[in-house]
């Protein structure tokens, strides 16, 4: 009698993927009688499956994972935007990120995309209609990093003042 074929078997591998990740844009916008700003979130920050020990860089040109911002209202506006240090698990397990000079950028309409450093604000013109945010950054997991969902929130603000 014949023996039955090998079954096939899955090895495992040390490097665990991680759940998809995602900052979730929060937009608030500035209290002002005189001004009134619009912002929607477009599209969340996206950083995917990680590797442990691996860093995943989500760069702002990135048009299927970066974070996207709309911005309406008129005149001259100042948008900061208020960055995570790390993304959480519902567990209590986090991932640090950095967010660089270079990983956010606004695009007044009808100009191409300029970047700022994410620690200042940045001043658009919405006179001649929406602005968008465009924001990128590191995920930097641990190299014993737990799978898991994580998540954190980014926080916009505009202003017809500067910070």
């Amino acid at each position: 009698m014949p023996l039955p074929p090998p079954r096939p078997h899955r090895r495992r591998t040390s490097h665990l993927r991680h759940a998809a990740l995602a900052a979730c844009l929060v937009a608030l916008p500035a209290a002002r009688a005189s001004a009134q700003y619009s912002v929607t979130q477009v599209q969340p920050l996206a950083f995917g499956y990680l590797t442990q020990g691996v860093t995943e860089i989500v760069p702002f040109t990135d048009t299927f994972r970066r974070g996207v911002v709309s911005i309406d209202g008129s005149g001259q506006a100042y948008i900061r935007v208020v960055l995570p240090v790390s993304l959480a698990s519902p567990q209590g397990a986090t991932i640090p990120l950095q967010f660089l000079i270079g990983d956010v950028a606004a695009q007044e309409n009808g100009k191409p995309a300029g970047t700022f450093d994410p620690a200042t604000s940045a001043r658009v013109n919405l006179s001649k209609g929406t602005a968008s945010l465009f924001i990128g950054g590191r995920a930097v997991p641990a190299a014993a990093q737990r799978a898991g969902l994580y998540s954190a929130t980014v926080t916009v603000i505009v202003s017809s003042t500067k910070f």
